[in-house]
């Protein structure tokens, strides 16, 4: 998977470079899909045609709960990126209209830890960590403010499919389980909508 990965890095990179030396018009900005997923966003083309970067840095959490006898440990974070190509064509005055298409990879990493410290001393881990490369859709609006300032909006249909283990860890028995992780996803939810502020040059 590292080295799925990496080939995905290196063609991201590739294309950035092929795309800057015919760029006309470039963005960068912020991007949201929710109160805790922000990124940054990078675009380079022409008026009507552009490549897209998007890196979206999701913010983990980390939870504490405890008790006379049992502590409850609970952790997850995860990022994702995600480039492909977008078109624009002008609705009216101060409004476009965008399609387009992303390649997109995710990775998240969770772990919830027991320690149990009553008579049945039942000590355990969990852990999941999980790889998702995808496909999504674009569909948006982009308004402009000025020539340099614009705010859009966008849907991002999904397809994706997810690759991963789980690890369950008994300590007091010594156990321990693995399991893989794999599956098909698709659709359309509030995590499929994303915000942006850029700044046009």
């Amino acid at each position: 998977m590292k080295k799925l990965l990496l080939i995905f890095i290196t063609l991201t990179m590739s294309v950035m470079v092929i795309a800057q030396e015919k760029s006309k018009q470039k963005e960068v900005g912020l991007v949201f899909n929710s109160l805790n997923s922000f990124g940054l966003t990078y675009k380079t083309g022409t008026t009507k045609s552009l490549w897209r970067f998007n890196t979206l840095f999701i913010s983990g959490n980390s939870t504490e709960e405890v008790s006379d006898s049992i502590n409850r440990k609970q952790s997850n974070m995860g990022f994702s990126i995600k480039f492909g190509k977008e078109y624009r064509k002008l609705i009216v005055d101060d409004l476009e209209f965008r399609y387009g298409v992303d390649l997109a990879f995710a990775y998240s990493q969770y772990t919830y830890n027991t320690n149990d410290r009553s008579i049945a001393d039942n000590d355990n881990t969990n852990e999941k960590t999980s790889y998702t490369p995808g496909i999504n859709l674009v569909f948006g609006l982009n308004y402009i403010f000025n020539d340099h300032f614009v705010i859009g909006a966008e849907l991002l249909p999904y397809f994706n499919y997810t690759v991963g283990k789980s690890k369950i860890t008994s300590f007091r028995t010594d156990d321990v389980t693995e399991s893989d992780i794999s599956g098909f996803s698709y659709g359309l939810n509030s995590t499929s909508v994303m915000l942006s502020l850029v700044y046009r040059f």
